[in-house]
């Protein structure tokens, strides 16, 4: 007589979690759910829009950050930050990513400017450009120099690259306008956190949701 195999790990979880869920309501129905399915997650923007999935790694792509002169005097490394930050963030993620060092390289050997997008895709063998173009940035709230909030407010526009002739060129494919505050609901005491410290939280979260906009991404919840 053959012998009887036994059943998969999953229902076994599920015939104990079952009971459990219809005394203390959908709470642990959605627990068993996660377990199965993993966390929901939020579609990229620049697929929804495109049509395109970046991830594949079908598509090479340069990454490039401008930001004011008014904030750059403040924080000359910024748009550096944010263009290493932001590379990192798609490359664990799948995306083909043009090195973050020879993109800043290339901007500081051609006079520290961030050029047009035409001049990067012919300077580089890309698919796409995205260029990160922050027009303000703050940590301190206003009016309260001992209070801190980070604010930021840009665009993220992105570049298919076409060949024309013997040239290269870059044409618009996405727009996406960016703004960011944190903490959303109230600011921190400088006294509880040293403002460099912040600073840097900060810059990692502002690459946290730039970098989200190219790729499937767990919500955050706001703080």
């Amino acid at each position: 007589m053959g012998r009887q195999s036994s059943s998969p790990l999953w229902r076994t979880a599920l015939l104990w979690l079952l009971p459990l869920g219809l005394l203390s309501g959908c709470s642990l129905g959605v627990m068993a759910n996660r377990m199965f399915t993993g966390d929901p997650t939020t579609p990229s923007h620049f697929k929804a829009m495109t049509g395109t999935d970046l991830t594949k790694g079908k598509d090479k792509v340069v990454v490039i950050c401008s930001t004011p002169t008014s904030v750059e005097a403040d924080l000359s490394t910024l748009n550096l930050d944010i263009l290493d930050g932001v590379s990192r963030r798609l490359k664990i993620h799948g995306v083909e990513i043009v090195s973050p060092d020879k993109v800043a390289r290339w901007i500081d050997e051609n006079g520290g400017v961030v050029p047009d997008p035409t001049a990067m895709a012919n300077a580089f063998d890309a698919d796409y450009v995205a260029w990160i173009d922050l027009n303000t940035f703050s940590i301190r709230e206003e009016h309260s120099p001992k209070l801190l909030r980070g604010r930021t407010q840009g665009f993220v526009r992105v570049f298919r690259v076409e060949q024309l002739s013997d040239e290269k060129i870059a044409l618009a494919a996405f727009n996406s306008e960016f703004t960011s505050t944190y903490p959303a609901h109230q600011p921190v005491s400088e006294n509880g956190r040293s403002a460099l410290l912040f600073q840097k939280e900060y810059i990692d979260r502002i690459c946290d949701e730039l970098a989200e906009k190219f790729y499937d991404h767990r919500p955050k919840t706001s703080m």
